[in-house]
């Protein structure tokens, strides 16, 4: 325990861990609820593009990723407003665009590259102090949009056409959880990577799905896993000498696997 904290990168790693599986774990419950999985993996693909466009031409990786996620967020509201076009088409098609477009940029590039296994499926080394600042900032702006908007969320979760009946903002809201999950994807990407990183926005809130009995019990749940997960994942990559993403998805299956059997036990020997 105390070796591993005397490396700066790891207590960098850590803490990162700690504030992505803390912010992903919040909106993990209304995406679950929202059946909006797909989501993750747009946000975090068109990261993908953000990052190689960056390199490309020398500019900073997470302004350029925040102000792509906030126009992917745009997007997908804006377009999504139309009947004919489902959200979920259009996350599809930008997911792809900007893959092709990373793909493109990165094979004009000259000199050197990070690896882009870095990018994909997560790296603690590429971890920086203002990595950690930008996931404290928006945790804390997750934190406030779920406190103060905690009614608002659960009616927009279930059914947001219905919401509207209830005086619920529903674009408003809508406009602002895709802002804000999109922009919480690429921050965390370096973590835990633009292919796994859906493993943490979906997992927690199908564990916490599983015993809670109000939304509010799924938070506190979800978090818990979310944080445990992220940071046991850390240390077991650590000690086994793996990629910190894959460990953290894999800690994750095996804790829903867990609370999944457990769930059918108890139910199980309640029958009886």
């Amino acid at each position: 325990m105390i070796d591993i904290l005397s490396y700066p990168f790891m207590r960098y790693a850590l803490i990162g861990a700690i504030l992505s599986g803390f912010g992903s774990a919040l909106l993990s419950n209304f995406i679950v609820l929202k059946k909006m999985e797909f989501i993750g993996n747009g946000a975090a693909h068109v990261a993908f593009g953000a990052i190689a466009f960056a390199l490309f031409f020398g500019l900073n990786m997470n302004l350029l990723s925040i102000i792509v996620a906030i126009i992917f967020a745009i997007t997908i509201h804006q377009l999504g407003k139309k009947e004919r076009v489902q959200e979920n088409s259009v996350i599809g098609m930008l997911l792809s665009l900007s893959m092709a477009i990373g793909i493109i940029l990165l094979s004009f590039k000259k000199g050197y590259v990070p690896e882009i296994d870095s990018f994909l499926f997560g790296d603690v080394l590429m971890i920086t102090q203002e990595d950690l600042i930008l996931l404290g900032i928006f945790d804390l702006l997750i934190l406030f949009m779920v406190i103060f908007l905690n009614k608002e969320l659960k009616y927009y979760s279930f059914n947001q056409r219905l919401s509207k009946i209830f005086g619920v903002p529903a674009n408003i809201i809508n406009l602002v959880f895709l802002t804000i999950t999109s922009v919480t994807i690429v921050v965390s990407v370096k973590i835990i990577g633009i292919i796994l990183i859906t493993a943490l926005l979906i997992t927690p809130g199908v564990i916490a799905k599983l015993y809670a009995k109000s939304i509010n019990q799924m938070l506190i749940i979800s978090v818990i896993v979310g944080v445990f997960s992220s940071v046991l994942g850390i240390f077991l990559s650590y000690y086994l000498n793996v990629p910190s993403g894959p460990m953290i998805v894999l800690t994750l299956f095996l804790i829903f696997l867990f609370a999944y059997l457990l769930r059918k036990t108890v139910l199980k020997s309640f029958a009886q």
